[in-house]
Order: C-alpha cells, then structure tokens, then sequence
C-alpha cells in the first residue's frame, strides 16, 4: 500500500511462531469500538500457521497479512509502518488483548499537541498463577507529558502499548534492526525510539487511559532469560547514545542506567530483584554496544562515521 490512507489509524503487529494463539489478539483488536482503521500484522514465522489462523479473517478489508523473511521486532514493525499510509501507528504484540476502547484512546492521546510523537500505555497482567510464574507488564496511575530528554526517567512504558506518528517515525528512520526481540540485542528498542524521539524535539506522552492485557505468561526459571535480555538490550541502547556523542543526553541516560541496573525497574518483571543478573547483563550489553560500528546520522547501529 501507497500513499496516505483515509483510516485514522493503522495497528502493527509483529509475529513469529505464534501459531493459532495470535487469533485472540486479532479478535480483541477487530471487535474494538473504532471501525475505521488498519490491521497490519507482519508474520516473521517458520511455518505457516499463524497464516492458516489469520485467513479465517479474510474476509474483513481491514486486515492485511505481510509473509516476511525478515526477522527481529524492530524489523517487522518496520515493515508494517512502511507499509501503512495512516498518520497514526498503533502497535501491540501477538500475546496481548485490547482494550475495546484503545483505539480511540490511542487517536486521543495524540489530540493534545502536535509535538507529540509517541505515545505510551499500561501493560496489565492477565489472569496467571502468582506461585508458578508471572507475567510482564508496565502500570502507571497518572498520566505525564515528557518534552525534553530531561524529562525521559518519568516515561517508562513498552512496546506492547505504544503509539506513534508516522512521521515523527520516519524523521528518526525507525526502529534500530539490531534492537528489540529475535535481533542482535534482544531488546531496547522502545527505549531506543523513545531517546531519540526527545533528542529530536518530539514530546512522549504516557497515560493509563490507554491499556492492553498481556498474556504472555513466564515461569521463574524463564525469568532470568528474559530479564538478561532486556537488560543486555538496554545496555546496549546506552552505548549507541555514548557512540553517537550525545553529551547532554549522557547524565539523563546515567540515571536510567542506575534505575535499570541497580533499582527495581518500571516494568514488573516479578518480585525477585536479581539486581547481579540485571548489572552484569547491562554491563555486557553496554560493551556490546561500544564494539559495534554507528551510523551517526540515522542514529541506527550500522555503517556509519
């Protein structure tokens, strides 16, 4: 698709090896309150059936299915953005349930001020037990308005609800490829985006109107694998902002470094601190980062001076 669209708003979704259980995220997302919008999900999978789940919805236009070879997070939502003509990208994963009034609270959020680039939203936990293992998420009570980089501490959202403009998306060249899950770093991407998103002038704007239910439940033993991973994403986020010389950026990005590392972090990761495995993974994401070449005028990891 070209051009810009007549919906006001498109959601992306990135996929790999869901299978059938994407079916309830779909289903949450086409029986929302909004009618008029876009559902792009990008299937990075091996096999064929997410595709086999998704044609059970042929026949609804809003839905468009993009079969990708390509692999990572960043790299799928790429796609679907790059993909959409609408303004304003609505992104969620593939093991979440929306809300039925998101998309509408994600079109208002934008309403405020056109500085506003990203938005963010809760993250709440679906129904799992608490003895067996525990499930990812970001809940917030008051909503804020983050105009400078200054101001990046008090906005701590993800991925898993997050708006953004189009253009504020394609100013920044998009999500890093080498961030974010399936990909080099494992994870940072949101964090990424959002850094340089303030960097450049865009306001971030996180509120709890805006909420979807994650269902992607994690058992303790898996809870080191994913929380090494986010810190070794983070880390190396870090690095690229220390890389791509962004001194004024450096004290601000010190006091998330020392949140992530040392403190217990805005996401729920459950209540085992495991503060060693968080400094040691951010340590080697950060170093990670620095031998990794930067393309200082995109802001991506990459060839660059």
């Amino acid at each position: 698709m070209s051009g810009r669209s007549t919906a006001p708003l498109a959601v992306v979704i990135a996929t790999r090896n869901r299978g059938a259980q994407i079916e309830d995220t779909i289903r949450s997302i086409l029986c929302s309150n909004l009618r008029n919008f876009e559902l792009r999900i990008i299937d990075q999978s091996d096999d064929s059936r997410t595709e086999e789940c998704v044609k059970r919805y042929a026949s609804d236009m809003r839905l468009h299915y993009i079969r990708s070879c390509s692999r990572g997070l960043s790299a799928g939502r790429n796609i679907g953005i790059s993909n959409s003509g609408c303004e304003l990208i609505a992104l969620t994963d593939d093991d979440c349930e929306v809300q039925s009034d998101w998309p509408e609270e994600l079109v208002s959020a934008f309403a405020p001020d056109q500085r506003i680039g990203v938005v963010l939203g809760n993250v709440l936990p679906g129904p799992h037990d608490r003895l067996r293992g525990f499930i990812p998420s970001y809940i917030r009570s008051e909503p804020f308005m983050a105009r400078s980089i200054r101001e990046k501490p008090e906005v701590e959202g993800i991925g898993a609800c997050m708006g953004l403009r189009r253009s504020c998306w394609h100013d920044l060249g998009g999500f890093d490829p080498l961030l974010g899950a399936g990909a080099r770093f494992r994870a940072g991407e949101e964090v990424d985006l959002i850094i340089r998103a303030l960097t450049a002038g865009y306001f971030v704007y996180e509120t709890p109107r805006l909420a979807v239910t994650h269902l992607g439940f994690r058992s303790w033993r898996e809870s080191r694998e994913l929380i090494g991973g986010h810190l070794y994403g983070l880390g190396a986020a870090f690095a690229k902002q220390v890389r791509c010389r962004h001194r004024g950026v450096i004290p601000i990005l010190a006091k998330l470094a020392e949140r992530w590392a040392f403190k217990q972090p805005a996401v729920y990761y459950g209540l085992r601190r495991q503060r060693r495995l968080r400094l040691v993974s951010f340590l080697r994401g950060f170093w990670a980062g620095l031998l990794t070449p930067v393309d200082r005028t995109r802001g991506h990891f990459g060839c660059g001076n």
